[in-house]
């Protein structure tokens, strides 16, 4: 099973000793996802570090209108509890409740959401002999995708293209389904099969209907390859 883990980091400011007091905060599944039928998932907010650490969790519709990611307010899906504090070793269980939609109208066969997980900052420390104790803090912010069904999601349907502009060589792809690609390892098959990796590893998502555009520098065109939520897939393009 997938983790997150990220680094909470509190340091001394100005007129405070010089500390870092750390708190390992984990994340699981990092790929939640509410099927057809189910009204509810959940995720796991764990603390591996040696302080208790506060947290709380929005959620939010996500879009890629123009594509650039979008985060909306919305109704639709909330967190139960939406803020805990989670004591050093121990561990807590947020649920994530699909809400019927107001109105006649039946959802999307899917819908996107952003999960944000906030590392709320704790107390200010007390002064000491008068003196104030300013601190900077620095907080962690955990942004997890949530996919939610109403019936049983079909493949996406990708194309690609790379165009010469003002900006540069750019690579556009775009989704016709109705459900979103995860993208990673994404490459470039130039002349004679040679295969240039642009970017290793997660790359982006692009959601059903959306389109986002990727700056190729001074790579030149080809056919596109890049895995598609976990697929090794060769989309069209252009030399």
């Amino acid at each position: 099973m997938q983790r997150l883990t990220a680094l909470f980091l509190s340091l001394a400011g100005l007129f405070a000793p010089a500390m870092a007091n750390a708190a390992a905060v984990v994340i699981w599944p990092v790929d939640p996802v509410l099927r057809p039928g189910e009204t509810a998932t959940a995720i796991w907010l764990e603390n591996k570090g040696d302080a208790p650490v506060t947290l709380q969790v929005r959620t939010f519709g996500w879009s890629q209108p123009a594509g650039e990611d979008r985060l909306d307010a919305q109704d639709r899906l909330v967190a139960s509890p939406p803020i805990a504090t989670v004591a050093p070793g121990a561990r807590q269980l947020v649920r994530l409740i699909r809400r019927a939609p107001a109105g006649p109208a039946a959802p999307p066969v899917e819908s996107a959401y952003r999960l944000i997980v906030d590392e709320l900052p704790p107390p200010p420390a007390p002064a000491v002999d008068g003196a104030v104790q300013a601190r900077l803090q620095v907080q962690m912010r955990y942004s997890i995708p949530l996919f939610a069904y109403a019936a049983a999601p079909a493949a996406p349907a990708l194309g690609a293209q790379v165009t010469t502009g003002p900006a540069g060589r750019m690579l556009t792809i775009h989704n016709d389904g109705t459900t979103h690609a995860r993208l990673t390892d994404l490459r470039l098959i130039g002349t004679g099969g040679r295969e240039t990796m642009l970017r290793a590893g997660l790359v982006g998502y692009v959601l059903a209907g959306a389109t986002i555009v990727i700056p190729l520098g001074d790579h030149q065109g080809g056919v596109v390859r890049v895995g598609v939520n976990g697929t090794d897939t060769v989309l069209g393009g252009q030399a």
